[in-house]
Order: C-alpha cells, then sequence, then structure tokens
C-alpha cells in the first residue's frame, strides 16, 4: 500500500481549509464566472471549497487514491466540480488551449517535481491552458529560509485525531531536500511513516521560470495576507498572468 493510501483516510484531519487561501484566490480571481484548475487537489478540500465560488472547478493529482478519495464525495455535489488523476506535466494533452481562467497550485506541490527544467514545462503549459488574461496562484514553502537558516523542523500539526512531523534534511551536493514525516493516529496508536524528495526552489529561481514561461506579471507574496515577500517570511507566494 502506498503511503498517499494510507494517509487519505487522515487527509482531511491533517489539512484542513485555509480560509485566508479562499480569500486570496477570490481576491485574485473575483469573477464567478471562471473554470479553476486545481493542482494537487489531494482529496478535493480546496476544490470543493472553490466550487462554491466558481463555474467549474476541475481538480488534478497524480494519486490514484487521492482522487478515488475525492472522486467519492461527488454525489450530493453539482457538476460543476470534476476530478481526474491527472500529471501536473500533462496539461498540454488533456486541456484545450486557452480555456482555464485561474491555476490554483498551493500546498507546496510545485516543489514535488524533479528538476528546474521540469517546473519551466509546468510553467509553459500552465501558461499555454490560461486564457489570456488568467492567472497563475502558487504556494510553497520558503526555502530561502530553510536553506539560509538550516531549518530541520516544521511546525507539529496536531488535533484531536492526529499528530503530524515534518523534517527537512538538506542535501547540498545534489540540491535536493528529503522530507520525512511521520502521522500518528491518535484513536489506533497507528504509525505512518513516508520520505520523499523535494527539489528546494528559490525565489529568484522562480522568478526567471516564470519570466522564460511568457508570465511578464508577477507579484511575489510571503503570506495570503499579501505582506511583500522577504527571507524571511513563512511561504512564497506568486501571482503571475
Amino acid at each position: 500500500m502506498s503511503f498517499y493510501q494510507k494517509i487519505a483516510p487522515y487527509y482531511h484531519h491533517i489539512f484542513k481549509i485555509n480560509v485566508k487561501q479562499v480569500d486570496f484566490i477570490n481576491l485574485k480571481i473575483p469573477e464567478s464566472d471562471c473554470t479553476i484548475l486545481d493542482i494537487g487537489c489531494g482529496i478535493g478540500t480546496l476544490s470543493f471549497t472553490l466550487s462554491k465560488y466558481y463555474k467549474n472547478v476541475l481538480g488534478i493529482d497524480m494519486d490514484a487514491e487521492m482522487i478515488r478519495a475525492a472522486s467519492k464525495k461527488l454525489e450530493n455535489q453539482s457538476k460543476s466540480i470534476q476530478f481526474q488523476q491527472l500529471s501536473m506535466l500533462q496539461l498540454d494533452a488533456h486541456i484545450d488551449k486557452n480555456s482555464v481562467d485561474g491555476i490554483i497550485c498551493f500546498g507546496n506541490t510545485l516543489v514535488h517535481l524533479n528538476s528546474l527544467d521540469d517546473i519551466l514545462d509546468f510553467l509553459r503549459q500552465s501558461k499555454a491552458v490560461l486564457k489570456s488574461n488568467g492567472k497563475l496562484l502558487l504556494q510553497i514553502v520558503n526555502y530561502d529560509k530553510i536553506i539560509e537558516k538550516n531549518i530541520q523542523q516544521l511546525p507539529l500539526i496536531e488535533n484531536d485525531e492526529i499528530t503530524f512531523e515534518r523534517n527537512y534534511d538538506y542535501c547540498e551536493s545534489e540540491n535536493k531536500i528529503d522530507f520525512n514525516t511521520l502521522l500518528s493516529v491518535k484513536s489506533t496508536q497507528e504509525i505512518i511513516e513516508n520520505s520523499i524528495e523535494l527539489l528546494p526552489l528559490l525565489q529568484k529561481e522562480l522568478a526567471l521560470l516564470l519570466n522564460k514561461a511568457g508570465f511578464d506579471n508577477c507579484n511575489y507574496y510571503g503570506n495570503f495576507n499579501q505582506e511583500p515577500y522577504a527571507v524571511d517570511s513563512p511561504a512564497l507566494i506568486v501571482e503571475a498572468w
């Protein structure tokens, strides 16, 4: 059983809806008559919320178990929301050009790609499927801060159901981070461990790639309150068009 199959039943306890994320999206994409693409949608938590505000929402994720869990909740939903198992590097093969009003890629999804070339490929495909005035909204961990301050642990996520530990191990020679997680389920005492490689994408690298991909206008924020990005910011959030 894969890691995501194991954690799917607890995913909604780990990553709850963030109201500030939703407010940020509504501010940047205010029109309701829109088609929104939610990349790395997981079990659809954000997608379902966005479907209350936008005409069409498509959530995609590479993991079959996440898409199965999201689709299972569709029974009582309107037809304005759909889910599809799809790689973020396959947008141009499955989504029409100039058909999407907004692309949302939150939750540190972007740095699961293997290289800067892959990220450039994704950004170019995003630009192609977006309408001329469409927006790309990104959110990743601030890796400038992680590397500069040698941060090895992210804040513990804990509630009545779970504890979720997240640790970083940076390998400078390979420019990769081993992201090690430990999920403890309180009701069953089950322990689920996992490790995955992440690409520690820096702000200046992302800015260059966005420019190469054809995004001429970009705003960089340090949080969803739209405070300007700085090295000490908790996150790197981008609005690009």
